[in-house]
């Protein structure tokens, strides 16, 4: 979901904003630290890359780049759970990874993969004497690949916030049934505003053209997040996101969830979320788990 960007606080364990099919990511944006290495040391050594800020587990991705010459992997699971009448769908998600490359300043490469996703889906069919027996269908597929950029545009001053943009694209990559069968682009526009020391909001503004069933349609999303720091290592979110519409020729659909960030080092993070919909398009209940690991070269 995979989840789903705020400002990063001066204590660690901040949530990290970022997204979904996942569902959905929570982030505090840090402002990094400047490069203090001498004329002779840069080119031999990286800087420091200040706080860890990831894009998941919320939907809201961060306006936060990864720093020159460091990588950030992400990835988690997901459970979704969804009932329409006397149809329900279980589907489980994993492992939606996200290899974020710091290219340069306020610059970085992603790369990303929902995983591979296997559904149920359950029918209660009414028969004689009122009772209703199940039928049940499988599938299992692997998600299409992504690839794109993050520029960090400008900083929080006064009452503008930071600001960033994601520009990047699906290609056809998946298996038949979970691939769009074509190249899907989209734009993300980022936003965090640093409230307090310790609370911070941010969300996103997405324009793409998706394909589905051969078919391309014009699609918006956007979400709030508002994130918190309940300990030095420990931090939360609240969210809501909505997709317009959620598919083609559907309705809007609107949902709220929220989770926990675990700081255990100063390059790697754990987090949880859950989630339910809020109105009859959008999935009923959505949990999942994930991590952060970064490092340098």
């Amino acid at each position: 979901m995979a989840v789903m960007t705020v400002v990063t606080l001066p204590v660690t364990g901040q949530p990290s904003h970022g997204n979904r099919d996942t569902p959905p990511s929570t982030a505090l944006s840090s402002q990094g630290e400047p490069d203090t290495a001498s004329p002779n040391d840069r080119g031999t050594s990286r800087r420091d890359p200040g706080p860890l800020v990831t894009d998941r587990p919320d939907f809201t991705e961060s306006t936060e780049t990864v720093a020159p010459r460091w990588f950030q992997l992400e990835g988690g699971y997901t459970f979704t759970y969804d009932r329409e009448g006397r149809q329900r769908r279980r589907e489980h998600g994993a492992p939606e990874l996200l290899l974020r490359a710091g290219l340069a300043e306020r610059v970085e490469l992603r790369l990303g993969w929902a995983g591979y996703a296997w559904t149920e889906l359950r029918e209660d069919v009414a028969r004689g004497g009122g009772r209703a027996r199940g039928h049940e269908d499988w599938s299992q597929g692997a998600a299409d690949v992504s690839f794109g950029l993050k520029v960090k545009l400008v900083d929080q001053a006064g009452l503008r916030p930071d600001f960033g943009v994601i520009a990047q694209a699906t290609a056809p990559s998946g298996s038949p049934g979970f691939s769009s069968g074509d190249v899907d682009p989209e734009v993300k526009l980022l936003w965090a505003y640093e409230l307090t020391e310790r609370l911070s909001l941010a969300g996103n503004v997405n324009l793409g053209v998706p394909t589905e069933e051969a078919r391309r349609f014009v699609q918006s999303s956007a979400s709030v997040s508002l994130a918190m720091s309940l300990a030095e290592r420990v931090g939360a979110y609240a969210e809501y996101f909505g997709f317009y519409p959620n598919a083609h020729g559907a309705d809007c659909a609107h949902s709220l969830n929220g989770g926990l960030t675990f700081l255990i080092t100063e390059d790697f993070q754990l987090d949880v979320r859950a989630g339910l919909g809020l109105n009859e398009e959008a999935d009923d209940f959505f949990t999942g788990v994930g991590f952060a690991w970064r490092f340098g070269t």
